[in-house]
């Protein structure tokens, strides 16, 4: 019984989070409407090419001014699969008007590229944001439209 019970004390004790380390990101594609922004301070994951499988932690700031509350979510964009994905508390937060810090996590969990938005609290219709990842990532999605983000 005791032996049991070590290997479960030590089962806790060994099974510390992946470890993160600071990634170097470009911005791609970004809309924003006048008073808003997103900034992006600091990301880091389980590995430099913010793909299928990492862990992604993104700190940043936002400027609201366009509405009095927003959702400000960690998405990802397929570029391969079904687009469904269900979403993990600690990728979304709640902003208010006005100036804020933010940190969002995420798992990849598919083939895509990585993007801060703002969604409107009452239709979910995306407002604002900015895609972000590696140079290669960027390159390959430099001409997307976000304009959508600026239509009503």
């Amino acid at each position: 019984m005791k032996v049991f019970t070590f290997l479960i004390l030590t089962s806790f004790v060994t099974a510390a989070p992946p470890r993160q380390d600071s990634v170097t990101t470009v911005l791609g594609p970004k809309a924003y409407r006048d008073g808003d922004v997103i900034e992006i301070t600091d990301v880091t994951a389980t590995s430099r090419n913010l793909e299928q499988g990492d862990s992604v932690t993104v700190r940043g700031r936002v400027r609201l001014g366009s509405r009095d509350s927003a959702d400000l979510c960690l998405f990802l964009t397929q570029t391969r699969g079904t687009g469904l994905e269900e979403t993990d508390p600690p990728q979304t937060t709640v902003v208010s008007k006005g100036l804020a810090t933010f940190e969002l996590k995420a798992t990849i969990k598919h083939q895509g590229v990585l993007h801060l938005t703002f969604y409107d609290r009452k239709s979910g219709k995306p407002f604002g944001g900015t895609y972000f990842g590696t140079t290669d990532q960027m390159r390959r999605i430099s001409d997307w439209d976000v304009r959508y983000y600026l239509s009503e």
